[in-house]
Formats: structure tokens, sequence, C-alpha cells
């Protein structure tokens, strides 16, 4: 069962670059994963953070992480 990082999990990574999978969703989800993205400030790391819960409720799974 996939469990959503934390709130402390995004903050930690303030100012490094994170990957998450591919989802369907559209061309700049793509590149996200492709790329990653560089968690900005603590407002970004809030909107990640509510990002990857809101889309677990309905089953899908961003598996955010340091490495691509």
């Amino acid at each position: 069962m996939y469990k959503p990082k934390t709130l402390k999990w995004f903050k930690n990574r303030i100012g490094k670059r994170i990957y998450r999978d591919h989802s369907k969703c559209c061309p700049h989800c793509d590149e996200i994963a492709e790329n990653g993205l560089i968690v900005a400030n603590e407002q970004h790391a809030s909107h990640l953070y509510s990002v990857d819960c809101d889309f677990a409720n309905d089953n899908i799974f961003m598996n955010y992480r340091d490495k691509k």
C-alpha cells in the first residue's frame, strides 16, 4: 500500500531536486518524472505534499524520491 511522503520530508528537501513516477496527466508531469524538480520553498513543499496526498486518495501514486 502506498504511503504519501510527509510534509517534513518535502520541507527537508527545499533547495534540492526530487523525482516522481510518470503519470499520464500532462506533458509537464512527464518532464518532472524525467528531469525532477527543485523544491523551491516552504510553500512549494506544502503544495507538493498536498498533491501527493490528494492523488493518493484517488489511487494515483506519485512515488516522490531523491533519485531518478
